[in-house]
């Protein structure tokens, strides 16, 4: 057994095999409709969520905290001394603090909440990349450095193929959403250095979006470094492949190492059409 717990959040958008592979514990974000709260990932999936956002357009909570103590519960009971957090960003939840919280209520663990500064495929891979640095027998402060490390060397890219859904849950203003939707605008977001949003471009059309973000990658992959490639999206396979077939135009060996939907929590917020892509310094 590992020294050290793994505990992750749903925003990281594992998938069920990784998540196993891993032993990986998780919690769950919450989706709120009006007549029924559901656990992400457990309880609704994400076509589900997408399939009913014509009809209603649900509300999101964080992980309850009696999951929360349920989880660090069942650590403690498997016998493990230390755990580590990998949760999404402080930037864009409020995860990170409430677990700092639940975690004083368990004195027996020495617990470190590694906030890191982003979503989807880039918190996945650090989750897993934690797993295996404890599966190495890492101490705790040997697996923050090198997470460090890591989340220095990521480059993420995001591109959505509506507004509406951005603009629902207040990631961006109604009259910019508005003009977005008259010009049939894209916004390419990343995660600044701070873990929150920030919009990089806007550019008019769907091919437009592609050309972009392919341009992007093929910058960062210029430097002659070895990179590893992974998508996340929401029905956006036709988009994904787009922008893959951009890249391979100037890089035709990339692999693509990842590739996954993601949380239903996430699609309420970005809707169909997302994609987002994660390329990794190695």
């Amino acid at each position: 057994m590992r020294k050290i717990a793994i505990i992750t959040d749903t925003a990281s958008d594992l998938s069920v095999a990784d998540i196993e592979k891993y032993r990986l514990k998780m919690l769950h974000y919450q989706i709120v409709y009006k007549e029924h709260t559901y656990k992400d990932q457990l309880e609704i999936h994400s076509k589900e969520v997408l399939d009913k956002l014509e009809i209603e357009i649900p509300s999101t909570s964080l992980p309850s905290l009696d999951e929360m103590h349920q989880v660090f519960n069942e650590i403690q009971a498997e016998g493990y001394k230390e755990v580590l957090v990998v949760t999404l960003s402080s930037g864009l939840s409020g995860c990170f603090n409430a677990v700092n919280m639940v975690k004083d209520e368990f004195p027996n663990l020495k617990t470190v909440v590694f906030d890191s500064k982003t979503i989807s495929a880039p918190q996945g891979y650090l989750a897993i990349q934690a797993a295996r640095l404890a599966d190495k027998g890492c101490s705790m402060d040997e697996m923050i450095k090198q997470l460090e490390v890591i989340r220095e060397k990521q480059h993420t890219f995001f591109i959505v193929d509506t507004l509406k859904y951005l603009v629902h849950g207040g990631r961006i203003g109604h009259v910019s959403g508005t003009v977005g939707k008259l010009l049939n605008l894209k916004p390419i977001i990343t995660i600044a250095d701070d873990g929150k949003y920030d919009t990089i471009a806007k550019v008019r059309g769907r091919a437009k979006a592609i050309r972009y973000i392919a341009e992007e990658a093929n910058k960062v992959m210029s430097s002659g470094r070895q990179y590893e490639i992974y998508f996340s999206h929401a029905n956006g396979q036709e988009i994904k492949d787009e922008i893959i077939k951009e890249i391979r135009v100037l890089h035709p060996n990339i692999e693509v190492e990842g590739d996954t939907w993601i949380s239903p929590v996430a699609c309420v917020h970005c809707g169909p059409g997302y994609v987002g892509m994660l390329i990794q310094e190695v």
